[in-house]
């Protein structure tokens, strides 16, 4: 068993139990009953849905796994959350073994000298659970298991104040008292509604993933906040509130659309705006830089995390220069352009930790204004 996905996760009928040790010890102490209680619910239902398959090989799966379980601490519901259904925005997840080997070598389950093979089969094991259910709809889309992750992603923040993505707030206060619109939001809606004073204007989150909407929808419960909505929706069509916008932010969305859609988009946007109200991007061609740098260069592309570059979109090379071209064709007037190089040395994307992968990229900041009406 290697870091490699294999069939060692089944939905086959006769398949062993995801679930055989309910003990969850790693648990007891965990100053949080709430994120706790879901950990163990989450697993229950992956139970009813995935399982090992019945031979040997299964059963030593099924042992393996059920050490992740007995030691799992709150936060294993956080990766597995991230694993499935936002690794794009928090690419760089791995299981707390300092947690799980200090129980495993507490009990006396295991020689201190095995641990480093047994934390590699464990760390497989969990990342293949997560591949299993991300590549299944019917797992990743099940109301339950969108609904458990969610609302414990959300009460892990809540309780935690440890936000996954930090998002400033703008030029919020100017808006003339209309609404702000923030567009595919993800994971930095989290900080916009904490940080969402009650005196500011209503905010409009949108996103068209599940999980997001059922998180950020808990977390606005849990803090209170009046003056926020939540809005699934992906902007490629159907229904949308009838809202004009002193502000609409498109924060690292545009790269993930085709010319075309981001041109439909702008337009869109264009007759949201309220006359003088005003659009703000920031974005880059950093994931274009890593496509074209992973299929001219092998070596790279092998240390990228696996399954991160399905997550990302093809778009084209002159991506930048034509936002500010599309912008204009929309009917908006630009008001802002700012124009950077960078160079990224990080190993964010990297399946080794502290294998630095540096990638130059171009980054934007645009701000455009839809005309007063005379």
């Amino acid at each position: 068993m290697n870091g490699s996905h294999s069939s060692f996760i089944t939905q086959s009928t006769g398949r062993l139990p995801l679930v055989i040790d309910r003990d969850y010890l790693g648990l007891k102490r965990s100053n949080s009953p709430e994120l706790a209680r879901r950990v163990r619910d989450v697993f229950e239902r992956l139970n009813a849905l995935v399982g090992f398959p019945d031979s040997e090989q299964g059963r030593e799966s099924q042992r393996i796994f059920n050490s992740v379980l007995r030691y799992a601490y709150a936060e294993t519901l956080i990766d597995l959350a991230d694993l499935i259904y936002v690794q794009h925005e928090r690419p760089m997840v791995f299981l707390h073994f300092d947690h799980i080997n200090a129980n495993l070598l507490s009990e006396q389950r295991i020689d201190p000298a095995s641990l480093e093979n047994l934390n590699r089969q464990m760390e497989s094991l969990f990342r293949e659970l997560a591949q299993t259910v991300r590549s299944s709809s019917h797992i990743r889309g099940d109301a339950e298991v969108v609904r458990l992750l969610g609302e414990g992603y959300a009460r892990y923040i809540h309780e935690t104040g440890n936000f996954p993505w930090e998002e400033p707030l703008h030029d919020a206060i100017d808006t003339g008292g209309q609404p702000v619109l923030d567009v595919a939001t993800g994971l930095a809606g989290f900080s916009l509604i904490h940080a969402w004073p009650e005196s500011f204007p209503q905010l409009v989150l949108t996103d068209h993933m599940p999980f997001i909407v059922e998180a950020l929808s808990f977390y606005k419960e849990l803090a209170g906040k009046r003056n926020v909505e939540i809005v699934a929706y992906d902007f490629s069509g159907g229904k949308f509130p009838e809202i004009q916008f002193g502000r609409v932010w498109a924060n690292k969305f545009l790269h993930h659309l085709r010319r075309v859609n981001r041109a439909r988009f702008l337009r869109w946007t264009s007759e949201r705006l309220a006359p003088g109200g005003k659009l703000g991007i920031v974005d880059t061609d950093l994931e274009y830089r890593i496509l074209r740098k992973a299929a001219s260069d092998p070596a790279f592309k092998e240390k990228l995390i696996p399954g991160y570059l399905d997550t990302l979109v093809e778009i084209e090379r002159d991506f930048c220069k034509n936002l500010v071209e599309d912008i204009v064709q929309s009917g908006l007037r630009v008001t802002g352009f700012d124009y950077n190089e960078y160079l990224d040395e990080t190993d964010a994307y990297s399946q080794f930790p502290g294998d630095v992968l540096p990638i130059r990229f171009i980054g934007v900041e645009i701000t455009a204004e839809k005309t007063q009406s005379l």
